[in-house]
């Protein structure tokens, strides 16, 4: 299996992020989510590769997220953030083989 963004030419992944925190308002519906991102575009990221906004997009059901957001608990334990560390630690209880969704990653 390989990233999406290997799988083509254009380096395009399967995802991009919407910083919620650079749009307006309270969007709730795709309509008012569009009208949103046309007024602040650079809300949207892409993840290219090698920039300062790359990203690796982990969705709960994906049948390995438990054991990467375990160990990304433990880390941000370690740094010494324990609530940080427990949010993500309950996240993780609900990811991978104990959702209802698991799946193999595509």
């Amino acid at each position: 299996m390989k990233l999406d963004r290997d799988n083509n030419e254009t380096g395009k992944g399967k995802y991009a992020l919407i910083n919620m925190r650079k749009i307006e308002g309270d969007p709730r519906t795709p309509q008012e989510l569009v009208a949103a991102i046309l007024d602040h575009p650079e809300a949207v990221e892409f993840g290219t590769t090698g920039t300062e906004g790359e990203f690796f997009v982990i969705k709960l059901k994906d049948m390995y997220a438990q054991a990467g957001l375990h160990a990304y608990a433990v880390a941000a334990g370690r740094d010494g953030d324990l609530e940080y560390a427990g949010a993500i630690d309950r996240m993780a209880g609900r990811a991978g083989p104990d959702s209802p969704f698991c799946k193999r990653p595509d």
